[in-house]
């Protein structure tokens, strides 16, 4: 993927070590930073070397081919061609998004055609009764796909525990990728942000207020799976679902398999029959099709991590199981 070139000038020491440290730490992947110690040089640099410029008040900007976003205390009366304002003194993470939002090439719009998932292999699992098994299940399947295939695993549910697992990090997670959902409009830099690397599977690190995924509707359930589907290219998806949130039977009609995690018999059978007959009277049928049970094993030694116990179910018997169910199961469209 392209990164965007990035110039800065910014006179204040402090200021300029801060914002690059930030820059280091969450956006080298996407973002290439190119500092200058003068505008001259900045201006010089906008014939060819940079996609967008960072600098603080200055009144002799003339490229209106390469925006120019401007650091200042107040947004000025007047505006200039080519010059866009934001507020220094706030989160650096919004000056990104505006940095972001003046590259033409990075913002997108979603324009649905075809099949929503596209080739991509979308993969739901939940719990009716005890699902503290369902990270770990979750982790382990990733885990296995992920040999052989490009794998991403989303966690819907509420404090899992994921942000354990992966130290998750402020400011860019589930929540920005909802959003951007929402809106229809999309940017690969900013999703990349949200997603990090652990044993040949992503992640998109967990939401952190999790009362906003109670607002997950059809119109935010369709344009999540086209960007993660279609836009971000995964062989797998593999979505860990949490409460009845508005779009969750949408979520669900658009996967190729159903794993529910529970035990046999106790209350989890009943839970498991209303649910049954809630998906038959909503017209799921076919829903049911694609459900199947898993029954973890009982862990009969103390296992303190998610980690730890993912690791020993892919290599026993369990894993075993698990390769037989994902193994050539068609996408559903």
């Amino acid at each position: 993927m392209k990164k965007v070139k990035l110039g800065i000038y910014l006179e204040e020491d402090e200021y300029r070590q801060r914002f690059t440290c930030y820059f280091m730490n969450h956006y080298k992947d996407q973002i290439e930073i190119y500092i200058y110690t003068d505008m001259e040089q900045l201006l010089q640099a906008a014939g060819g070397t940079i996609d967008v410029a960072l600098a603080e008040e200055t009144d002799c900007w003339n490229r209106e081919d390469i925006p120019l976003v401007q650091l200042v205390d107040e947004t000025p009366l007047q505006t200039e061609e080519g010059v866009f304002y934001v507020e220094k003194y706030q989160e650096i993470n919004k000056i990104v998004d505006e940095i972001l939002k003046h590259v033409g090439s990075e913002v997108k719009n979603l324009h649905n055609e075809g099949s929503i998932n596209g080739s991509t292999r979308v993969i739901g699992i939940y719990s009716l009764a005890d699902n503290q098994y369902q990270l770990p299940f979750a982790m382990t399947l990733g885990s296995i796909m992920g040999e052989e295939a490009k794998v991403l695993v989303i966690d819907f549910q509420e404090n899992s525990g994921l942000s354990k697992v992966l130290e998750s990090q402020d400011g860019h997670n589930l929540e920005e990728i909802l959003t951007m959902a929402e809106s229809g409009r999309f940017s690969a830099n900013r999703i990349n942000a949200c997603i990090t690397h652990l044993e040949k599977v992503d992640y998109v690190y967990p939401i952190s207020n999790t009362e906003c995924l109670c607002d997950i509707d059809t119109v935010i359930c369709n344009n999540l799976m086209q960007i993660v589907c279609q836009e971000l290219q995964y062989d797998v998806v593999i979505i860990s679902m949490g409460a009845r949130f508005k779009g969750f039977f949408d979520i669900l009609n658009r996967c190729a398999e159903i794993f529910v995690v529970q035990r046999k018999g106790g209350i989890g059978q009943w839970r498991e029959y209303e649910s049954t007959e809630e998906l038959m009277t909503r017209g799921y049928k076919e829903v049911l099709e694609r459900i199947r049970i898993i029954e973890p094993p009982i862990v009969t030694s103390t296992v303190n991590t998610c980690e730890r116990l993912a690791e020993q179910w892919k290599w026993n018997e369990f894993g075993d199981i698990i390769r037989s169910l994902v193994k050539g199961v068609s996408c559903a469209g």
